[in-house]
């Protein structure tokens, strides 16, 4: 079928153009094909990409894909992070029938090697999601169309003449192609980041075609109840001027407003922003929407990225494109996962992700009062409270940081104080058969911290508890696995420096 008919089909049953010879807008049309086209070609080749990554890790760190001690031989285990890795990226790929039927046990990355060499440009994956994004195309084909149609104010087409829009019609096509471009851009930012995340998936080309055709029809309805925001305002400033014998002259209605050249774009770009801040702001004038209860606002704030180690402005803008926005999130985060989406190392990744561990465990000024003391990450915690040898049941660490780190752990913060004084919390005290409240939340730490001996001996196990509680997390034991498997990989000679005796001096 030619495109062109097909488009004068379209635009035939829109009531826009009802002759047949009337060609179609080929700037608006190649816009509308090429978007998706592009993003699913890139998508490929990310794709491949990143499986080449996948498969170098693989083979430069053999230990994440042997059984664990637990782990029968020939099972084909590879690490629980490593394979949700893996299966992200392979998913969708069909392989050739050599593949599947050589009947031979292939290692984990000659299995990725087979998936880049049956990983096809256009195959049935990318042509699905193609045939998603139909709606897409088509709203952008008019979205266009509309656009250089209200800049233009007439439309010029061979075979169809010249035919010159009326004012209102002129404005209507400016104000929803102006909707349009700022949904547009909307739409190929949300289409990058999804990109960068490998989750670019049909729901993505759905989701963005209903905002769009949402944002347009909401700001056109806008304009035309409210065409010149400002009318009002300068109606009532001069009539407030005329005398009483004068009548304030008719408001000629300007072609567009300056505001609406601003907010058209912007509210297009922003739907869902401009609809959830209206929201928001009508709940305290509507009874029977439940409020929320903002009183902590000030000691829920996320923690930015930045206040990691390694991590600046720039690197922060990276990490979000991933959808990682703050501490928390990099703290659950697939450190491998990280590596393979992001131009960071493996070890860069690790640590980071410790650090950020550390820092959404014990809070962000703690975190900094332990990194003063040159504990960075969680694994630095664990160490210097419960540090214990291969084999060994006992802790080897010395009795002596415990002391030390318990003073840190249980000090009062800021938050802590603000806490208890916005939601008028009294924290009670136990002292063998009294029960008493704590005049502040300092008092009640000092008396916490005093409950947990004094002796190195009475401190040791209470504070080893604590650190029990503190890493046993799915996130830092996932974390604690990549980092013993990697260490495995490289070796035992990597644990410390070899030693070498003085060379003697040549003679002569």
């Amino acid at each position: 079928m030619d495109v062109g008919y097909l488009v004068n089909y379209l635009n035939a049953w829109l009531g826009e153009c009802f002759s047949p010879t009337c060609p179609p807008n080929y700037y608006a049309l190649a816009l509308a094909v090429l978007t998706p086209a592009l993003f699913i070609y890139a998508r490929n080749e990310m794709r491949q990409k990143r499986l080449l990554v996948i498969r170098d890790f693989l083979t430069s760190y053999p230990a994440t894909t042997r059984p664990s001690q637990d782990q029968p031989e020939g099972t084909g285990y590879l690490n629980p992070s490593v394979e949700f890795v893996r299966s992200k990226y392979v998913q969708g790929i069909s392989l050739s029938k050599a593949s599947s039927q050589s009947g031979r046990k292939l290692s984990p990355v000659e299995e990725i090697d087979q998936y880049i060499n049956d990983a096809r440009l256009f195959g049935w994956g990318d042509l699905r999601l193609l045939a998603s994004a139909l709606g897409m195309m088509i709203v952008t084909y008019y979205g266009m169309d509309a656009l250089l149609v209200g800049l233009s104010a007439k439309v010029s087409a061979q075979g169809c003449g010249i035919a010159f829009l009326s004012p209102l019609s002129a404005q209507v096509h400016l104000i929803a192609g102006l909707a349009f471009a700022g949904a547009f851009l909307a739409a190929i930012r949300g289409f990058t980041r999804g990109l960068a995340a490998f989750d670019l998936s049909p729901i993505t080309f759905l989701r963005y075609t209903v905002e769009t055709i949402v944002s347009v029809v909401f700001i056109v309805a806008a304009y035309r109840a409210i065409p010149d925001p400002t009318l009002g305002i300068r109606i009532v400033a001069e009539s407030g001027v005329a005398t009483p014998s004068q009548t304030p002259a008719p408001q000629q209605l300007p072609d567009v407003s300056r505001i609406w050249l601003i907010l058209a774009p912007v509210l297009g770009y922003l739907p869902d922003s401009a609809s959830k801040f209206v929201l928001l702001r009508l709940q305290s004038l509507i009874s029977w929407v439940k409020m929320d209860d903002d009183r902590f606002n000030k000691v829920t704030r996320i923690t930015p990225l930045d206040a990691l180690d390694g991590i600046d402005y720039a690197t922060r803008f990276r990490l979000q494109e991933s959808g990682i926005y703050d501490v928390q999130g990099l703290a659950t985060y697939n450190p491998i996962m990280l590596h393979i989406e992001t131009p960071y190392g493996i070890y860069q990744s690790v640590d980071w992700v410790a650090q950020a561990q550390l820092c959404h465990l014990v809070g962000l000024e703690k975190f900094l009062i332990l990194r003063e003391l040159q504990i960075r990450t969680i694994f630095d915690l664990e160490r210097a409270i419960d540090f214990r040898k291969t084999g060994s049941d006992v802790s080897d660490s010395p009795e002596e940081f415990d002391l030390l780190l318990a003073g840190v752990l249980i000090a009062p913060t800021q938050n802590l104080r603000d806490v208890c004084n916005i939601g008028g919390t009294s924290l009670l005290m136990v002292d063998q058969r009294t029960i008493r409240q704590a005049a502040n939340p300092d008092e009640f730490c000092r008396w916490f911290r005093e409950n947990l001996g004094v002796t190195t001996t009475e401190v040791k196990a209470r504070v080893e508890h604590m650190m029990g509680w503190i890493a046993d997390d799915l996130h830092v034991r996932r974390l604690r696995r990549i980092w013993q498997e990697i260490s495995d990989s490289l070796g035992e000679r990597s644990k410390r420096l070899d030693g070498e005796t003085p060379r003697q001096t040549a003679l002569g």
